[in-house]
């Protein structure tokens, strides 16, 4: 994948991020709910989330996620996300991703990155299928 497709992508996820689809497992059931992912030129995405959510326990019993990103109202630009979600409980990462945070997480968790209601949830992708309009859906697979 060049360095453009790249770019692409991340500016294709941080455009639509504060509409994004979460699919976690519950047994055999998929479960789908909004999030707002929190997207780094990297690549690397996180999701940041209550410790109790149903989301953490899903993710606890199975790893397995989907994270869509589908530009509104016409969809003309996604990019879908197949991996995993880990729980990161390291500190100094939950500081890092809350000082980075697009939107205000204090208005969730009152007591800052210190709350133990924060939950750091990071994406480990398989794959992740994008496209820039309605053409071909193009795939790119992390090294």
């Amino acid at each position: 994948m060049s360095k453009s497709d790249k770019k692409k992508i991340v500016a294709i996820m941080k455009k639509i991020a504060m509409l994004s689809y979460f699919a976690t497992c519950d047994g055999p059931k998929p479960v789908i709910r909004p999030v707002s992912p929190i997207v780094e030129n990297d690549l690397s995405i996180w999701i940041t989330t209550f410790s109790n959510s149903k989301k953490v326990k899903q993710i606890r019993k199975n790893p397995n996620i989907c994270l869509a990103f589908v530009e509104y109202p016409n969809g003309n630009k996604s990019a879908i996300v197949f991996g995993k979600a880990k729980i990161i409980n390291d500190y100094k990462q939950k500081i890092r991703i809350w000082n980075i945070a697009p939107f205000n997480l204090k208005e969730y968790f009152s007591d800052g990155p210190n709350s133990k209601d924060y939950c750091l949830l990071r994406i480990i992708s398989d794959r992740i299928e994008w496209r820039e309009g309605w053409e071909k859906t193009r795939t790119y697979k992390p090294r």
